[in-house]
């Protein structure tokens, strides 16, 4: 399941919190790139964990060449300007996930901060793979940077092998990260 409108800002704020710190570079301002990615989520790309009621979890996903987040050069233009939308751009390119034949692949996931270590994750990798399957896809693909070693266990856990690592190189300081692993698993 997706989520409303009326959870739009708690999906957004729980999707800024995990990923605001690779993406903060490409917006210049948490305000700025919180507001835009908040409003660009698309609820038919993203699955929803949730507890009594609350968002406690979300997993955006790649399908049909849309992601979680429609951040696309016009997008970016109408919403920043030209010289502000060609920086984001430009910043936001080297993290674009292509689709792949046969491969789900995901955009991210995250669970609050306060639930984590409780199965949430775990549920939406579940969710995942049953998406994966009803939409025909032989696997499920994920990125995983080496500051989130917790995720990878997870991931690991779940059936994920390692199928390429990677380096942003001289970029890790924009990014905060320097090396990740492309992860899939069989469905």
């Amino acid at each position: 399941m997706s989520f409303t409108e009326s959870e739009r800002h708690r999906v957004g704020a729980l999707y800024w919190a995990a990923f605001g710190r690779k993406l903060r570079p490409a917006f210049g301002s948490d305000e700025v790139g919180a507001a835009l990615v908040t409003a660009t989520l698309r609820p038919d790309r993203m699955l929803v964990a949730r507890d009594g009621g609350e968002v406690t979890g979300v997993c955006g996903f790649h399908q049909d060449g849309h992601g979680a987040a429609d951040l696309t050069w016009r997008r970016l233009r109408d919403e920043l300007g030209r010289a502000a939308a060609a920086r984001a751009w430009l910043t936001l390119a080297p993290l674009d996930r292509r689709e792949h034949d046969g491969v789900l692949t995901l955009d991210g996931i995250c669970v609050s901060a306060d639930r984590r270590g409780r199965g949430i994750g775990s549920a939406l990798l579940d969710r995942v793979a049953e998406h994966a399957a009803r939409h025909g896809r032989r696997w499920v693909q994920l990125s995983v940077v080496d500051t989130n070693p917790r995720a990878e266990a997870l991931y690991r856990r779940h059936g994920f092998r390692v199928v390429e690592e990677g380096s942003v190189g001289a970029l890790r300081r924009l990014y905060g990260f320097e090396r990740y692993r492309t992860m899939r698993k069989k469905i």
